[in-house]
């Protein structure tokens, strides 16, 4: 995918493409070639891979999205989905949380380089700063490698009543919905909608939308170690 492919595949999402964004992509990309020389930020840092992988599929979320949001987005390593959304959607306020320092110095390097306005950047676990940011956003999302009863531990507590987390997921998403359906119980989720893609470079995705119908439970989310070896679904954790 080259950058007039990308732009025209994020129009056809409904994303109304201005020049000042244009630039914004292409500094960011530039800066992801940038840092990965002497950083481990992506496997993925071609051209092509970039607008693809990175960019267009961050995107795919961005028509479940309502107009003046929050969205939290846990995890964001170099930026994706968190900072891909600000770019292409001004009118939301994203807040990126991520725990290794140098990743959140790169971000601070990207909103300072496209000039974002609308980016809150926590270098922090999600766990630790659940007390002041408890039920406050109307989305969560997670771009993670975790399994759906991790991630949604880690992500539901941030939404509020009748918000959304949502999970982006590979092939085997479905799988994961009816293995964690008891995790979504406990934390007050319930599956609304899930979306398939498919491309034959990309394989089979899903974004899962994942209402919140119930406060969840003060006692979540729990330290990460204790969520990885006793996740809420009670699967055999890996």
């Amino acid at each position: 995918m080259d950058f007039e492919s990308f732009i025209q595949n994020i129009e056809s999402l409904k994303i109304v493409v201005s020049d000042q964004m244009k630039q914004q992509f292409l500094s960011y990309k530039s800066l992801i070639q940038e840092v990965n020389k002497v950083l481990n930020l992506t496997a993925i840092d071609d051209d092509h891979g970039i607008y693809l992988k990175h960019f267009y599929d961050s995107l795919l979320i961005a028509p479940l999205i309502k107009e003046n949001s929050s969205l939290i987005d846990i995890g964001s390593g170099a930026g994706f989905p968190g900072l891909v959304l600000a770019i292409a959607r001004p009118d939301i306020h994203i807040t990126c949380v991520e725990p290794t320092t140098k990743r959140t110095n790169f971000l601070e390097q990207v909103v300072d380089a496209c000039g974002l306005t609308n980016v809150t950047i926590i270098n922090d676990r999600a766990e630790n700063i659940i007390d002041e940011h408890r039920e406050r956003y109307d989305y969560a999302t997670a771009r993670a490698v975790a399994y759906l009863d991790i991630l949604s531990e880690l992500c539901l507590p941030f939404v509020r009543i009748d918000g959304t987390f949502i999970a982006m997921k590979g092939a085997k998403a479905l799988e994961e919905i009816e293995v964690s359906q008891k995790a979504l119980n406990i934390l007050g989720g319930k599956l609304e909608t899930s979306h398939r893609f498919y491309d034959d470079e990309m394989g089979e995705r899903y974004n899962l939308e994942i209402r919140k119908i119930k406060k969840t439970p003060q006692k979540f989310p729990r330290n990460y170690a204790k969520i990885k070896k006793a996740p809420l679904s009670g699967r055999n954790h890996d």
